[in-house]
């Protein structure tokens, strides 16, 4: 079920229900914890900006960390990363973020 946010943010939703948002052009598609799509006309860009506690995994892709089921990597420096959710949802990890979405991996192994 999709539902439409308006651009003045007449609908309200807590991040912390969000698993992760996928951009699509001037559009983000918001998947939210209970299995809900939610379309907004907001850009990925400006949740980043909103959202500062999600991690940006690819240009299409924004993923909330509490949410991260675990990291399948890529057999050699060719093949694609993923990050898949708890939903599993496999979500690509672009080559260039691949280092510091690595490195922020492992902080959170050893934080939690």
């Amino acid at each position: 079920m999709k539902r439409l946010l308006g651009k003045r943010g007449e609908h309200s939703y807590n991040p912390q229900e969000v698993l992760y948002l996928i951009g699509n052009i001037n559009y983000c598609y918001l998947h939210m914890l209970n299995g809900e799509v939610i379309m907004s006309c907001r850009t990925l860009k400006w949740f980043v900006n909103q959202w500062p506690h999600f991690l940006r995994v690819h240009k299409k892709a924004l993923i909330n960390q509490t949410y991260i089921s675990f990291y399948r990597p890529g057999n050699n420096s060719k093949t694609t990363s993923y990050i898949v959710m708890v939903d599993n949802a496999q979500l690509e990890i672009a080559r260039r973020r691949l280092l510091g979405v690595r490195q922020l991996l492992n902080q959170i192994q050893v934080a939690g």
